[in-house]
Parts: structure tokens; C-alpha cells; sequence
């Protein structure tokens, strides 16, 4: 990573806290080795949430369109992130994580894929971060964010253990591995979901009002699925793969 760059986001983030508080569940200063870190994506401030409240900063994969601005683009340059070009079998893109993960550096990706609408859920993971972790045996470190980010309204993440994928590793690498490594990502994930959920019951935490346009967003996506609808993702968080 760019030292210049890593000092100036570690600057930030300590001036930036106070606008965005989070509470942190779970160990945030895990150290900086292989490891591929998953997390549910409800805003595009995930990224910049975890890069704040978390030790630690990862190279994160990120999509390729944010490139268009020449800031966004020298600051993710500078931290080694790694952007998918969605829509089409990024090879190069999937040859990059590897590689990270194979020179015992941290990924960050959203299995999703997108961003969900519906907040206290997940939606389906795609395979490519079952893929990566499996080649590489990487460990796999999760983590969930509670609720959308808005200046000055609280939030809350938890981040869990570590655990692996060692079932899965030495077997023939098809679609059915995979999908139930998948599972197994996703389970943990989920389980992180339900343990902050009742944490925050218990204190009496109320999520936010959703405002008219996030209640809008989410209408499409019930419409969606109930057409029975899906969008392919052909990208390296699908591992090469159309979903």
C-alpha cells in the first residue's frame, strides 16, 4: 500500500468518527495477514465504516465504475484495492485477489454483490468468495453491519471469529462445493445478524424510519422477486461464474 495514502485515510477516519459513530461488537484490531474478510452491503459507506472503526485496512474489491473519479481512483489505488468490472468475467480481477491472498494480504468483498434494500436480511452470496478462500486457504472472517450509515445516527457492527473452509479444501472444485461453501460464509455471516439483533433488542435499539426513497428501492426489489426475477453477476465475487 501507499504510505502516503494509508496515513492520510488512518488521518481521516480519526477526524471523520464523530460524524459517523459505530459501535463495535467483537475484536477490531485482528492482525494484518491473509485473510478474506465478508460482510453484508447495505450502503456504500460500508467500506468507508469498516476503514474507520476497524484497525486494520484491507485491500477492498470495489466496483470499477468509482474509477471514473480520478480522487476515489488514487485513493483505492493507493490502498490496493481491486476493481470488478461487472457484468463480464473479470479474470484479471479474480487473478488479483488470488494473488493478494497468496502473499498473505487481507480482501474485503461483499459476497452480495449489490447493495440490499431490505437491511435486516441477507440476500444471496455469490460463490466467488468460497472459491478464493478454498484455493488459497485462506481463513475467513466475517462481519455485519446493523443498519444504513447517516451522519450523526448511530450504528452498530460485529465482527466475528475467524474460521475456515478445511472441509472443503483437497476436493474437486464444482459448482456444488462451492454453492455449499457458500452456505457455510453466508451461515456465519447470518449468525453475526441474529447475535447483534438481540444485543441491540435487549437495549431497546430501534432501527431508523426509512425514508420514502430507501422504502421506494426496497418495493422494487419485493417486485423483483416476485416475478421471480434475478440478476446475473458474471464477476469475480461469482467466481468467474454467471449466477
Amino acid at each position: 500500500m501507499n504510505k502516503f495514502v494509508l496515513f492520510l485515510i488512518k488521518l481521516l477516519r480519526g477526524v471523520c468518527r464523530p460524524f459517523f459513530p459505530v459501535r463495535v461488537y467483537g475484536d477490531s484490531k485482528f492482525k494484518n495477514k491473509k485473510c478474506l474478510i465478508v460482510g453484508n452491503h447495505i450502503s456504500g459507506w460500508d467500506p468507508v465504516i469498516y476503514m474507520m472503526w476497524i484497525k486494520h485496512i484491507p485491500s477492498f474489491v470495489y466496483k470499477s465504475d468509482f474509477d471514473k473519479s480520478l480522487l476515489l481512483h488514487w485513493i483505492f489505488g493507493g490502498l490496493d484495492c481491486i476493481p470488478v468490472h461487472r457484468g463480464e468475467a473479470d479474470m484479471t480481477a479474480s487473478k488479483k485477489i488470488l494473488r493478494h491472498l497468496k502473499e498473505d494480504k487481507a480482501v474485503c468483498l461483499f459476497p452480495e454483490g449489490t447493495r440490499n434494500p431490505a437491511v435486516d436480511c441477507l440476500q444471496q452470496f455469490h460463490t466467488g468468495a468460497a472459491l478464493f478462500a478454498i484455493k488459497t486457504k485462506a481463513p475467513v472472517r466475517p462481519f455485519y453491519i446493523w443498519d444504513k450509515t447517516k451522519i450523526f445516527h448511530k450504528n452498530y457492527m460485529i465482527v466475528g471469529d475467524e474460521f475456515t473452509l478445511d472441509g472443503f479444501y483437497d476436493k474437486p472444485v464444482d459448482k456444488q462445493l462451492l454453492e455449499d461453501a457458500t452456505a457455510v460464509i453466508r451461515g456465519k455471516v447470518d449468525e453475526l445478524r441474529v447475535r447483534l439483533n438481540a444485543i441491540l433488542d435487549a437495549k431497546g435499539v430501534k432501527r431508523r424510519k426509512r425514508t420514502k426513497k430507501e422504502l421506494k428501492k426496497l418495493a422494487a426489489r419485493n417486485d423483483i422477486h416476485s416475478d421471480g426475477d434475478q440478476t446475473p453477476e458474471t464477476d469475480p465475487r461469482n467466481g468467474g461464474e454467471q449466477a
